[in-house]
């Protein structure tokens, strides 16, 4: 968003504080990538003793990256650290074009249910960026995803030792790196846990005069270049209005090919025939099938205890079930022939 659609949009105030941090976990994080290594170990909260659960019970516990001993309750240690074993959490790498890291964790969240094995409701996730110039302009990131069952289980059993954990981060093996990721905020959030400290709310206090500068610089500028921004954007709109038109052509064309696969599914029998496959009881036998994607009939004979109309039913996929067969007679026969027709059950839409 330009400064100038931001003067001339009709923001309500928890919008302007949401966009005002976003501003400001852009600019510290810009201001954290210049800084050497050792200096943001040092300035870094992350605490430097971490708790891994053993299987046997008890914790093992890792002091600035090598495991130490093995305790079974809280020590003296305030700040300590929960940390996932291998195998409880996943992580693979994910190409990302060059951006601030806040705009690579929003592009991830947008894009997570295609990246996770599980639906996004099942996990907690966070995100590493390993490499920042790996090359034509991307970034190589590293995505962190742990379930929240196991989190959940281990935080529990945390607790229940005596240990307040102030991260939940993922330890891989032969990772020199210790540890990766902090999924505490997300599991945090999901309970509806408040995960700010106080300290941050004097961190917003002392950035707020220099975030008040920065607002009236931009807004001076913006008042000087009007009219340059103005002619500029009417020089953009014939471009703009032939994204838009091919975005919609795009747009149709995607639709209907989504509603060509979608008959194509309708109408194949071989998902007619595994349907039925499973629904029909072991005693009919089916000697003729007629499926046109709408309607389906199947001739045959059945015992005369198997109700063949319940069965179709019974399927999911078929609604409606009919007999075109007359009454059968009152004495019993070892079998009965059938002639059943029934209606493909109508899509959910969404």
């Amino acid at each position: 968003m330009t400064v100038q659609e931001l003067l001339n949009s009709e923001m309500d105030l928890a919008s302007l504080v949401a966009l005002a941090r976003r501003g400001l976990a852009w600019w510290l994080d810009e201001l954290t990538v210049m800084l050497p290594a050792a200096w943001r170990e040092r300035l870094s909260a992350r605490p430097r003793t971490w708790i891994e659960p053993r299987a046997a019970g008890g914790w093992h516990v890792w002091r600035d990256g090598r495991r130490t001993e093995a305790v079974t309750t809280a020590g003296s240690t305030a700040r300590i650290g929960l940390l996932a074993p291998p195998g409880a959490f996943l992580s693979r790498e994910v190409p990302a074009p060059r951006m601030p890291a806040a705009d690579v964790r929003r592009m991830l969240s947008l894009d997570i249910d295609r990246l996770s094995p599980l639906a996004p409701e099942l996990i907690h996730y966070d995100m590493e960026i390993l490499d920042r110039d790996a090359g034509e302009g991307r970034l190589r990131v590293l995505l962190g995803i742990l379930p929240r069952a196991e989190a959940a289980k281990m935080m529990a059993r945390a607790r229940a030792d005596g240990f307040a954990p102030v991260a939940l981060a993922g330890r891989a093996d032969g990772d020199g790196d210790l540890p990766r990721f902090d999924f505490l905020p997300q599991v945090r959030r999901a309970a509806g846990e408040s995960s700010g400290a106080r300290a941050r709310l004097y961190a917003w206090a002392a950035v707020a005069g220099l975030i008040l500068v920065n607002l009236a610089v931009l807004v001076g500028r913006d008042v000087i270049d009007v009219a340059r921004v103005r002619s500029a954007v009417d020089g953009q709109r014939p471009v703009v209005d032939a994204v838009l038109r091919l975005r919609r052509r795009v747009a149709s064309e995607d639709a209907r090919r989504r509603d060509l696969v979608a008959r194509g599914m309708r109408g194949n029998p071989l998902r007619i025939l595994n349907v039925l496959a499973r629904a029909l009881p072991a005693g009919a036998w089916v000697q003729h099938l007629e499926w046109n994607g709408q309607t389906l009939r199947i001739v045959g004979f059945r015992r005369d205890d198997i109700d063949m109309a319940a069965a179709i039913r019974g399927s999911g996929a078929f609604t409606n079930p009919r007999s075109l067969t007359p009454e059968p007679s009152s004495a019993p026969t070892p079998s009965r022939p059938f002639d059943i027709t029934a209606d493909a059950r109508p899509e959910r839409r969404p």
